[in-house]
């Protein structure tokens, strides 16, 4: 995703006299970033299957100190931090949301006009705040579910109610600023009225089909020089088309064979600047490493989009849901670049396409298609399959693409969810504390109810003012008051050692005091299954 014209980060200078202002983009050149990039990554990491109501946007705005920055690092970590409506199930489970199927309500906007059709039979259409509770009891009845529950379904596709995904593995600080370099150049082109590029070594050919693919409009001025041209659109901006002439522009910078140079001038507000594509401005768009497609590679997507075109009309659209894009942005990782010519998703996945040369840097290409792989799924056109460490399709054929597409989907992470969330973390800890539980389900007066797939199973038990426990972490505790004369100082020392000191470890060594029959009295002897009590 491009930067917002507003928030690209920029110096301006006086150019020589006639000539326009120069424009310098602030890139990242040093390491002194990188360690605020980890925070980041950290914190949102750590809000991860939380609502978007309960993160702080200043928290990382404040990180970096300059807020421009700040919201271009955000746009670079939304590759693979994105926010998702949760669904109804999620809430109330699949029983629940399946039994209100016979209601017709599917989506919480089904379940608003449900009430609202009551509310008109019941209220005149009008539910006074001294009456909503006893209304949402009466309505919850028949559809099984809570009134709390109702209530907070009603608004479950509220913005403040999504929920914080992460797309794919960790991302890595490098691989960010990578990102935020080459995406930095990218949106300052975006806004380009005229592009000219000396590209020594690239055949002419290649500068005709790449411009022609992306239906950009280019003069040549010299023998090796070319001057792509902008599009103003009916509000004066050259955003809009400047999509299609950066993308060009990229193409034809990371397939010369050497380094290319030019000038752009472009409209970040209402006066023209002069941006320099030197070799350092340019170097981020020019890895030691690159994928990016050629004649040959421009010429097999265009076959594969037609046999798209054409299963989906043979097989009425039958795609499993993948929908194809074009014009798609350039792929960054530390030390590698990928061009995608398509970009298939459904859902949250993102599947790039990047078609490999069949000659000269083929094995530079592979070898960057790998490094992506790590942080995006990207499938190399014209590789037999098993020839490299990366998902590969021959030859252009949209069947064969859907079945790797769906190889691909099914290899990758599965969007957590708040309640894989808390088995996760339950997993790993053995337990989940009530203001943990709070945090991932939101303030709830019985979080039974959405913990049910949890408890049903048997593996875990709710335990009053602690939270959810693993049975046998639960069992482990247990077993040590049979060891010997009771000792609730010692027990509750044991717990604290167990799972940290905190509000609530008396309520966890009243649990196990509760789940132990005490059968004996000081001094008398002990039944079978009881313990002795110290006096």
């Amino acid at each position: 995703m491009a930067f917002r014209r507003q928030d690209i980060p920029k110096t301006t200078r006086k150019g020589n006299e006639g000539e326009h202002r120069r424009l310098h983009p602030r890139f990242i050149r040093d390491r002194t970033v990188v360690p605020k990039i980890d925070l980041a990554i950290g914190y949102l990491d750590g809000m991860v299957g939380r609502k978007r109501g309960d993160l702080s946007p200043d928290v990382v705005l404040e990180l970096f100190g300059d807020p421009k920055l700040a919201r271009c690092v955000l746009t670079c970590l939304a590759e693979s931090y994105r926010y998702r409506t949760p669904e109804m199930a999620e809430v109330i489970g699949e029983d629940a949301a399946g039994a209100l199927t016979a209601w017709d309500i599917m989506t919480p906007a089904d379940l608003r006009a449900h009430l609202y059709r009551a509310a008109n039979a019941e209220l005149g259409g009008f539910v006074a705040d001294t009456d909503r509770a006893a209304f949402l009891e009466r309505a919850a009845g028949p559809l099984g579910v809570g009134p709390d529950l109702l209530a907070e379904l009603i608004h479950l596709d509220a913005e403040r109610n999504a929920i914080l995904v992460r797309i794919g593995p960790r991302p890595v600080a490098e691989d960010v600023v990578a990102r935020y370099n080459a995406m930095l150049c990218v949106s300052v082109l975006r806004h380009a009225a005229a592009i000219e590029l000396d590209l020594p070594g690239l055949d002419p050919s290649t500068v005709e089909t790449v411009c022609g693919r992306s239906e950009v409009g280019f003069k040549r001025i010299a023998n090796e020089s070319v001057r792509l041209g902008g599009r103003r659109n009916a509000h004066g901006s050259f955003a809009g088309f400047g999509a299609r002439v950066a993308r060009c522009a990229v193409q034809l910078i990371a397939l010369c064979p050497k380094t290319p140079s030019g000038r752009a001038v472009v409209y970040l507000d209402d006066r023209p600047l002069a941006f320099a594509l030197d070799a350092k401005s340019i170097a981020p768009l020019r890895p030691k490493l690159r994928a990016v497609a050629g004649s040959d590679g421009v010429v097999r997507t265009a076959i594969l989009v037609e046999e798209i075109a054409a299963l989906r009309r043979k097989t009425s659209g039958a795609t499993n849901g993948w929908t194809l894009r074009r014009h798609a942005e350039p792929i960054a990782v530390d030390g590698a670049l990928a061009v995608p010519e398509l970009v298939l998703t459904r859902g949250q996945t993102a599947i790039a396409v990047v078609p490999v040369p069949a000659g000269a840097g083929r094995a530079e290409a592979l070898a960057a298609l790998e490094l992506v792989n790590r942080v995006r799924p990207a499938i190399a056109l014209g590789i037999e399959p098993g020839a490299a460490e990366v998902p590969a399709l021959a030859v252009p054929h949209a069947a064969a693409l859907v079945d790797l597409l769906e190889q691909v989907a099914d290899g990758l992470a599965a969007s957590p969810t708040p309640l894989g969330t808390i088995r996760d973390e339950l997993a790993d800890h053995g337990w989940v504390t009530t203001p943990r539980l709070a945090e991932i389900l939101g303030e709830s007066s019985d979080p039974a109810p959405r913990l049910a797939p949890l408890l049903d199973d048997g593996e875990a038990a709710l335990v009053p003012g602690f939270g959810l426990c693993r049975v046998v972490v639960l069992d482990e505790l247990v077993d040590r008051l049979v060891s010997g004369p009771l000792d609730i100082a010692r027990l509750r020392a044991d717990v604290s050692a167990a799972v940290g000191e905190g509000s609530g470890v008396d309520a966890l060594t009243l649990h196990l005091l509760g789940r132990q029959t005490l059968v004996g009295l000081p001094g008398s002897p002990t039944a079978p299954g009881g313990v002795d009590v110290a006096a």
